[in-house]
C-alpha cells in the first residue's frame, strides 16, 4: 500500500475497461484447450481494455486490464491495450498481438508474467499487429500493418528479433509494410513454409533457405489470393482464397503440407466475404462469412448456417469450444452459440459488467452487494448490482441474462438499498421513485426526480428533490418537510431515531419531520449570501454535521449551536470550494476540492487536526466526485467513490486497532472519553493522542474526532 500523511492506502477501479466482456468492442477470441473462452475487449473512449475470460462454473468474466496491470499498455498510446489476435505457443503461452506491438502472458503463471513489447522496449516500430503464428521451432512470428509494418519474428529462447519492413530487403523482403496475416506450414521433409499476406502481395519465407519468394499475381487461375488469417490448423493445413477465373473470382481452399489444394463446396453462393475466421484441430475451421452468419467446417462439408449472433456485420473473431459451442465477437460484445440448442446467448457490458464511466450514484447493501446507477445509452437504462464477483444490471439491452427496465429513460439518478426491508429504492431519470423487491418493481411515486436517497433509523425512505424539495415516505406517500434552495444530498443521522440531514444551496437541516435544526447561508459570517452557497453535508455518528461551501468546509454541532471554519485563510487547507463526502471510522471526514480555483484537484481529508489529500498522482481517477459511501472491512475500511466520466473507484485505508476505545474494554462509549480526560489531565503519556511528542488540546481534538466516528 501506498503512504501519505501517514495514510495507509490502496486502490481498484471498476469501469467498461475492465469488467466483464471489456469495453464492449472485441477483435479477437482464443478458446483454450478446456473450453474457456479468451475475448479481447477494449473500452476506445479512454484506451482501457485487455483481455478477459469466462469462468463459466462460476457465471464470471476474469479480466486482464491495462487498467490493473499498467504492463499491458498505456491508455495514452490508442491501441496498446486492444488486442488484434490471440496464439498459444509449445509451453501452454500466449502471445497477443496489439494495435501497438504485442504482448505475452502464460495462464498457468497469471499477471506476473506479463511481458510487453511495443516501440519502447523491442525492435516494434508502431504498424498494428494483426496475425501472429508460432513456428514448429518456438519462433513467434508477427504480421504488423501500417508505419513501421512489415514481418517481425521473434525467438523467445535466445530474445533475438528479425524485422523485415520498408527499409531493408533481407533475405529478398519485397519491403512491404502493410501486412495483414502470416501462417505458418511444417514441410513433410522438416523445416517450415511462412505463408505471408500483404496489402501489395503474397510471398513465402522458406526456413531452410531463409529466403522470400513473392508469389504471382496475374489474375491467373490457381493463384493465391488471400492467406486468411488465423487459417493455419493444428494439422499443418492452411487455408486461403485461390483466383478460380479471371475477373477475381475466389474458392476458399485449404493447401495441405504434402501441397495438395482441397476445396470444399461452400454453404453459400456468391462472392466469398470472411468476417472472421478460426482453423483448429485437423481440417476443422469455423467462420462467419455470407454476410454475418456462422458456419463450421468438420473436416470434410460446411454446415448450413449456424444463425446470426447480431443483425448486420461488425463481427471480428470466431472460436469453438470442444463440445461444439461457437463463440463470436466484435462491436457489442460477443455471443455464445449452444451446439445443442442452437440459441446464441449475448455477452456484452450492459449484462455481465459495470457499463457506464458516469455513476452517479452508489449504494452498499449490508449482504456485501453494492449498487449503482448507470446510464446504457440513449433509451437503455438503468440501474446494477456488484456482489464482488459478478454483476447484474437491469436495462434493455440484457439478453435475459439481467432484469428488466420498464421505465423510459436512460438512467437513473439516485439509488438507496433500504436495510429495514431489503429492497433497493432508486429514481429513474424524471420517472418517480421506485423500488426492486428481488422479485418485482414497486411504484412509490410517479413522474417526481430525486437528487438523492436515504433511509432513516426507522425505516422511512427520504428524498432530496432538485428543486425547494426535501420529503419523507410515511408508508403510504411522500410528506414535505422543506428546504431552501436546489437539492444536493441527504443523509441519515444514526445519533437520533428517525433523523437526518438534508443539504440544499442555501440551508443545511437536520430533521425527523417534526423537529428542525436548520442552518442558512445567512447564518455563517463566513459566507456572503449573495454569491456563497452549500454544496453538501455529512454526518458523524454523534450527530456533528460537516456542511461544504464555496468558501470552506464547516463543522456544525446541533447540540450547541455553534460550528467551527475551515479555510485556507485559517488552516492548512488549501481548497477553498469544497463538497463533503464521507466521515469514515478513523475520524477522517473527506471532502472533494473539485471547482477550487488554482488547487491542483484531489480528494482531502481532515483528522481533526493534520489535513491530508490524494491527487491523481496519487491514484485518483478524477476530482469530481458525485458519490462516497464507506464500508468497513477487516483492518479498515473501503470508500467507494462515483468519479464522474471515470466509473467506480475504491479506496481501501488500513487502520490501527481502535484508539478510541481508550480503556481496553471493546466497546466506545462514553466511559473512554473520561478515561482520555483524566490521562490528560495527569499528562499520562497515552494521552499524547496524535503521536507529537506533546500533551496538549490537540490531543482532545483528535480523540474526539476519532470518538465521535466510532474509532
Amino acid at each position: 500500500m501506498a503512504q501519505s500523511a501517514e495514510l495507509d492506502y490502496s486502490w481498484r477501479y471498476h469501469r467498461p475497461g475492465n469488467t466483464g466482456v471489456m469495453g464492449d468492442f472485441s477483435d479477437a477470441i482464443w478458446i483454450a484447450p478446456d473450453g474457456t473462452p479468451y475475448i479481447g475487449g477494449y473500452d476506445p473512449f479512454f484506451e482501457e481494455g485487455g483481455f478477459s475470460r469466462y469462468i463459466e462454473a462460476e457465471n464470471r468474466w476474469e479480466n486482464f486490464s491495462n487498467i490493473d496491470y499498467p504492463v499491458m499498455g498505456s491508455s495514452e498510446f490508442t491501441g496498446a491495450a486492444r488486442i488484434s489476435d490471440f496464439c498459444q505457443d509449445q509451453s501452454g503461452a500466449l502471445w497477443m498481438g496489439t494495435w501497438r506491438g504485442a504482448l505475452y502472458f502464460d495462464p498457468a503463471v497469471g499477471p506476473d508474467s506479463f511481458v510487453r513489447y511495443d516501440p519502447e522496449n523491442s525492435p516494434f516500430r508502431g504498424g498494428r499487429t494483426m496475425d501472429v503464428s508460432i513456428a514448429p521451432d518456438g519462433s513467434v512470428w508477427f504480421a504488423s500493418y501500417g508505419n513501421g509494418g512489415g514481418l517481425y519474428r521473434h525467438d523467445p529462447a535466445n530474445g533475438d528479433w528479425t524485422v523485415w519492413t520498408y527499409d531493408t530487403n533481407d533475405n529478398n523482403w519485397p519491403g512491404w509494410t502493410t501486412t495483414e496475416a502470416v501462417a505458418i506450414q511444417p514441410k513433410p521433409t522438416g523445416g517450415y513454409t511462412v505463408w505471408i499476406d500483404d496489402a501489395f502481395g503474397i510471398a513465402t519465407f522458406d526456413s531452410d533457405s531463409q529466403q522470400f519468394t513473392v508469389l504471382p499475381n496475374n489474375d491467373d487461375p490457381g493463384e493465391v489470393e488471400s492467406v486468411i488469417a488465423n487459417g493455419d490448423d493444428d494439422a499443418g493445413n492452411i487455408w486461403m482464397l485461390r483466383q478460380v477465373s479471371p475477373g477475381r473470382l475466389y474458392s476458399l481452399e485449404y493447401l495441405r503440407p504434402d501441397g495438395t489444394w482441397v476445396a470444399p463446396a461452400m454453404p453459400f453462393e456468391g462472392a466469398i466475404e470472411l468476417n472472421a475466421f478460426r482453423a483448429f484441430g485437423d481440417r476443422q475451421a469455423v467462420m462467419i462469412g455470407g454476410g454475418s452468419h456462422a458456419y463450421s467446417f468438420d473436416g470434410t462439408t460446411w454446415t448450413p448456417s449456424l444463425g446470426e449472433w447480431r443483425s448486420g456485420g461488425h463481427t471480428y473473431a470466431i472460436g469453438r469450444e470442444p463440445d461444439g459451442d461457437v463463440w463470436v465477437s466484435g462491436n457489442g460484445g460477443a455471443a455464445k452459440r449452444d451446439a445443442g440448442s442452437g440459441f446464441w446467448q449475448r455477452h456484452r457490458l450492459s449484462n455481465n459488467g459495470q457499463m457506464d464511466n458516469w455513476v452517479r450514484d452508489i449504494s452498499l447493501a449490508d449482504n456485501g452487494d453494492v449498487w449503482f446507477t448507470c446510464n446504457g445509452g440513449p433509451g437503455v437504462g438503468g440501474i446494477g448490482v456488484f456482489d464482488g464477483l459478478r454483476w447484474y444490471n437491469f436495462n434493455v439491452l440484457t439478453y435475459g441474462l439481467g432484469g428488466d427496465w420498464p421505465y423510459p429513460c436512460d438512467n437513473a439518478d439516485a439509488i438507496c438499498f433500504r436495510p429495514s426491508t431489503g429492497d433497493t429504492a432508486f429514481n429513474p431519470y424524471s420517472n418517480g421513485i421506485r423500488e426492486w423487491t428481488g422479485s418485482g418493481f414497486r411504484t412509490l411515486e410517479e413522474g417526481s426526480t430525486s437528487d438523492g436517497l436515504a433511509e432513516d433509523s426507522l425505516g422511512r425512505l427520504w428524498t432530496m428533490g432538485n428543486y425547494y424539495s426535501l420529503r419523507y415516505h410515511d408508508g403510504s406517500q411522500f410528506v414535505s418537510v422543506g428546504i431552501d434552495g436546489w437539492g444536493a444530498n441527504v443523509v441519515p443521522d444514526p445519533s437520533r431515531a428517525g433523523t437526518v440531514w438534508a443539504c440544499a444551496n442555501f440551508e443545511a437541516v437536520r430533521t425527523d419531520g417534526s423537529y428542525r435544526f436548520s442552518r442558512e447561508t445567512t447564518d455563517f459570517p463566513e459566507l456572503n449570501p449573495m454569491h456563497d452557497s452549500l454544496t453538501g453535508v455529512v454526518c458523524q455518528r454523534d450527530g456533528v454535521a460537516w456542511v461544504g461551501s464555496t468558501e470552506g468546509l464547516f463543522r456544525l454541532d446541533p447540540a450547541t449551536g455553534t460550528h467551527e471554519w475551515y479555510h485556507s485563510s485559517n488552516s492548512a487547507m488549501t481548497a477553498d470550494q469544497v463538497t463533503p463526502l464521507a466521515v469514515t471510522p478513523d475520524g477522517r471526514v473527506w471532502f472533494t476540492n473539485f471547482n477550487s480555483q488554482n488547487v491542483e484537484g484531489a480528494i482531502e481529508w481532515f483528522d481533526g487536526v493534520n489535513f491530508g489529500r490524494l491527487t491523481r498522482a496519487d491514484g485518483l481517477p478524477h476530482e469530481q466526485i458525485w458519490d462516497a459511501e464507506v464500508r468497513e472491512v477487516e483492518g479498515g475500511y473501503e470508500l467507494w467513490l462515483a468519479c464522474a466520466s471515470r466509473g467506480i473507484a475504491v479506496l481501501t485505508v488500513s487502520m490501527d486497532e481502535c484508539h478510541a476505545d481508550f480503556n481496553g474494554d471493546g466497546i466506545v462509549n462514553t466511559q473512554d472519553v473520561l478515561s482520555f480526560l483524566n490521562a490528560w489531565s495527569s499528562s499520562d503519556p497515552r494521552a499524547d493522542f496524535n503521536n507529537d511528542g506533546t500533551i496538549n488540546t490537540l490531543d482532545v481534538l483528535a480523540f474526539l474526532n476519532a470518538w465521535s466516528a466510532g474509532c
